[in-house]
């Protein structure tokens, strides 16, 4: 069974008189099981009551039970997929509702990893979480991971990286906070002012390089 909490109701069951005779023995253990500890998933009930699984369910055994009035969808525990567990309890009366899942439900071990990684380092690209948390690049990038964490308040943007196209790529941080601004995108005059800086400091660097070179010929 998912190990987060279950949404249970509150009322009060109420048990239905049901004849002796038209309980298998196999039923009679599992309304012992819910008298004693309640509520329980299918398979808890399977293993506790000595009841096959796909009896339990496939068989049928569950939904004649809550017909007879003996059982009830208490509530519904949460895993990382949503609400999928019904959790059974003891008596009659109207079965808990699916809860919705919504964002903030959402969980998964990829996510789970991706906390991990920034709580150990801060300020990290799509590339550095994804050689941290064991994950493709396009999953953090494209997933939908980090939009979904940022709802949860888990993780939010600490500062943007510019590209050398100009274009700005977000750099997370674990935690919940303000998310950083990004910044105006830059103007074509900027873009080739910045182009034509880095050819120059590249030429700089090329002309240095010959230089050194020439005086370590002229050396010999």
């Amino acid at each position: 069974m998912p190990s987060l909490t279950a949404l249970a109701q509150t009322a009060r069951p109420q048990l239905v008189p049901v004849a002796e005779h038209s309980l298998s023995p196999a039923m009679r253990r599992i309304l012992a099981l819910l008298q004693s500890r309640s509520p329980l998933s299918a398979k808890e009930i399977s293993q506790h009551a000595f009841v096959a699984a796909k009896t339990l369910e496939g068989g049928g055994y569950l939904k004649k039970m809550k017909a007879m009035g003996l059982i009830r969808v208490e509530g519904w525990a949460k895993n990382h997929n949503g609400f999928t567990t019904p959790i059974y309890a003891l008596g009659a009366g109207p079965d808990c509702p699916r809860p919705k899942f919504q964002t903030r439900d959402r969980d998964s071990v990829g996510m789970a990893r991706i906390v991990a990684a920034l709580e150990g380092s801060a300020n990290l690209g799509y590339r550095d979480i994804a050689e941290l948390a064991g994950l493709s690049t396009n999953t953090i990038k494209n997933g939908g991971y980090m939009d979904v964490l940022m709802k949860q308040g888990r993780v939010h943007i600490s500062a943007w990286r510019r590209n050398r196209k100009g274009g700005q790529t977000p750099l997370y941080s674990a935690g919940p906070g303000a998310n950083a601004v990004k910044p105006p995108l830059l103007t074509r005059q900027e873009i080739m002012s910045r182009y034509r800086e880095r050819q120059r400091v590249l030429s700089g660097r090329a002309i240095s390089l010959e230089g050194q070179f020439k005086a370590m010929l002229c050396a010999r």
